[in-house]
C-alpha cells in the first residue's frame, strides 16, 4: 500500500528589513514591499478555500513595535489565525556565514522571542528557514559552498553543523536547508529535487527544496515514490510573469492539483515532529 505524499509548503516572507538585505529576487522599493504584503493577503484566500496549511518563515525585525512598512505584527497574527506555522527567518535577514556565534545566537533569540511575543504569549516558535539558504556548506555531509563568502574554517558559522548547534541551544526543532554534496555535483544530480526529512541528532532536517509550483515540480512529485517534499516561494513572486516558477498562475494550479486529495496533504513541519521521535 503506498503511503500518503505529504507537502511542507514553505514562504520566506522577508519583509521590508529582509528586502534591504536581500540580493535577488528583490530590487528594493517600497512598491515592492506593498506588493509582497497583497501578495500574502491573495495566497491566506486561495489556501484558506483549499483547506491548505502552510508554513511562513518571518524576520522578527518584522514583529517589532512600529509602523508600516517597517513591521507588520498584525499580519503576522492573521496568518497564524488562519492556522498557519509562523517560523523564523532571523532577526533581520543577516547573511549567517559572515556572523560569529554570538552574533547568530543573538539574531535566533530575538527573533523567536519577538515572534511568540507578536502571536501569542502561550506560542512556542521551534522552526528555523536560514536566510539566503546559507550556510549551504556542511563538511559532515560532504558539502561545501564557495558562494557562502563566510568560508569555513575561516567563518565559524560557514558550516551547517554550527548552526545547527546554537539552534539546538535556543530549542529550535526543524530547520530548512539546502547544500548540495560534492557526489551529486560529480554525478550531474538536479539536488534541489532530491528531497530528504530526517532526524539528526533531535533536529528534524528539511534537506534541499525547490523552489516554485511550475508543471516540473509538480509532475514530479505526483511520479516520485517518497513521503515528503519541500517547496518555497517567495509571495512577492506571485507577481510576476506566468512563465516563472513562483507566479500565481503556477501557484494557482500547483493547490488545485494536489489539495482535496486522499492521497495526498498539506501538513506543517512543526505537527511531523513527533513521527521523527523530536519532543
Amino acid at each position: 500500500m503506498k503511503h500518503e505524499k505529504k507537502i511542507f509548503l514553505i514562504w520566506d516572507l522577508d519583509g521590508f528589513i529582509g528586502a534591504i538585505n536581500s540580493t535577488s529576487p528583490y530590487n528594493y522599493s517600497p512598491e515592492n514591499h506593498n506588493l509582497e504584503l497583497k501578495c500574502v493577503e491573495q495566497s491566506l484566500h486561495l489556501m484558506r478555500d483549499y483547506g491548505v496549511k502552510c508554513t511562513f518563515a518571518i524576520t522578527g525585525y518584522s514583529a517589532e513595535d512600529g509602523a508600516h512598512p517597517y513591521t507588520f505584527r498584525e499580519l503576522i497574527k492573521i496568518i497564524y489565525g488562519y492556522g498557519h506555522e509562523i517560523a523564523s527567518h532571523s532577526w533581520r535577514h543577516e547573511w549567517i556565514p559572515l556572523f560569529t556565534k554570538k552574533q547568530v545566537n543573538k539574531s535566533l533569540a530575538r527573533s523567536k522571542s519577538v515572534l511568540e511575543k507578536a502571536i501569542d504569549d502561550n506560542y512556542s516558535l521551534s522552526d528555523f528557514v536560514p536566510p539566503h539558504n546559507k550556510p549551504a556548506t556542511w563538511i559532515g555531509r560532504g558539502a561545501y559552498s564557495l558562494e557562502d563568502r563566510g568560508l569555513y574554517p575561516l567563518f565559524e558559522m560557514g558550516d551547517m553543523k554550527n548552526l545547527l548547534k546554537v539552534l539546538k541551544e535556543n530549542n529550535y526543532k526543524w530547520v530548512r536547508i539546502a547544500h548540495n554534496p560534492f557526489i551529486n555535483r560529480i554525478k550531474r544530480k538536479e539536488f534541489t529535487r532530491r528531497q530528504k526529512v530526517y532526524n539528526y541528532k533531535g533536529t528534524l532536517i528539511l534537506e534541499n527544496h525547490y523552489t516554485g509550483f511550475d508543471l516540473k515540480i509538480r509532475d514530479y512529485i505526483e511520479s516520485k515514490d517518497q513521503q515528503y517534499f519541500t517547496i518555497s516561494a517567495h509571495p512577492i513572486m506571485l507577481a510576476k510573469k506566468d512563465d516563472r516558477p513562483e507566479a500565481w498562475e503556477n501557484f494557482k494550479n500547483f493547490i488545485e492539483q494536489f489539495s482535496n486529495r486522499k492521497d495526498f496533504s498539506f501538513v506543517c513541519p512543526k505537527d511531523e515532529l513527533n513521527n521523527f521521535n523530536i519532543h
